[in-house]
């Protein structure tokens, strides 16, 4: 015997036209639904994909409805239960995923500055220049004295000369027995952004408490650009950009010493 909520009918379920009169269609959410759930994971790795779940819960929830209401119109419900369920499942796991990489990416970038700012503190100023440097703008990876490359690279040392006469480095340096890059505070993780593949921008703002006063610190933001070698399972880290909290972050485009822009 053959359901009669079954979506394909025997012949007799036809009229004299040929027509059928007992035919159920699929609900368009609910394939919808279903589709998109096994898309959810594109979210851990692109960010707008996250909202994929998201929308897949929502046709599920829309396709039981319309189903429960007609049932004699609608079929699909199973294909919208299992678009529900994983949507939840895959949804769930790449938004955690999603969250982790992104407090590795900020605690990487903290790091990172804590690092730049040692080579301030130690006088190393070629090496905390070429941090500013991009693979393609002129970071020397071969050299083994950094240092002594910048006293026998004059081009290298005006450049490094001027990166550093600006603010907040010059007012760090000024003030260099004044701080310690330990104490730095993240005040703001600001923005994760995707540039390309296996590229990022990592932005974030920082405070540097300065010794001999409790109310004194050099406030200052920081861009990064990260990128991220598969093959070598290693990263490279970029300082893009820096400035002071007081609207002078940025670097002017027209600047020959301007970081370097992706």
């Amino acid at each position: 015997m053959v359901d009669e909520r079954s979506a394909y009918l025997p012949p007799e379920k036809h009229d004299h036209w040929g027509e059928e009169t007992g035919y159920r269609r699929l609900h368009w959410a609910a394939i919808t639904c279903l589709v998109l759930a096994f898309s959810s994971p594109l979210g851990l790795f692109y960010t707008g994909f996250i909202a994929l779940p998201v929308v897949s819960v929502i046709l599920g929830w829309k396709a039981h409805r319309d189903i429960a209401k007609k049932p004699e119109i609608y079929a699909g419900r199973a294909f919208a239960t299992i678009g529900l369920f994983i949507s939840v499942v895959l949804g769930t796991w790449a938004t955690y995923g999603k969250s982790n990489e992104s407090d590795y990416l900020y605690y990487q970038a903290a790091e990172q500055t804590k690092h730049w700012l040692g080579y301030l503190k130690e006088g190393k100023l070629g090496h905390a220049h070429q941090v500013m440097l991009s693979i393609e703008g002129g970071r020397n990876f071969e050299v083994r004295d950094i240092e002594e490359f910048y006293q026998n690279d004059r081009g290298m040392l005006e450049e490094q000369n001027a990166r550093f006469a600006r603010q907040p480095m010059k007012m760090m340096l000024d003030h260099i027995d004044r701080w310690n890059p330990d104490d730095l505070v993240v005040i703001k993780d600001v923005l994760i952004k995707n540039v390309k593949r296996n590229e990022r921008q990592i932005v974030q703002e920082y405070m540097l408490p300065l010794t001999g006063s409790e109310q004194q610190a050099i406030g200052f933001r920081i861009q990064y650009w990260r990128r991220f070698f598969p093959e070598g399972r290693a990263s490279h880290w970029q300082l893009e950009g820096i400035g002071m909290l007081d609207g002078t972050y940025g670097e002017d485009a027209g600047d020959p010493h301007a970081g370097h822009n992706h």
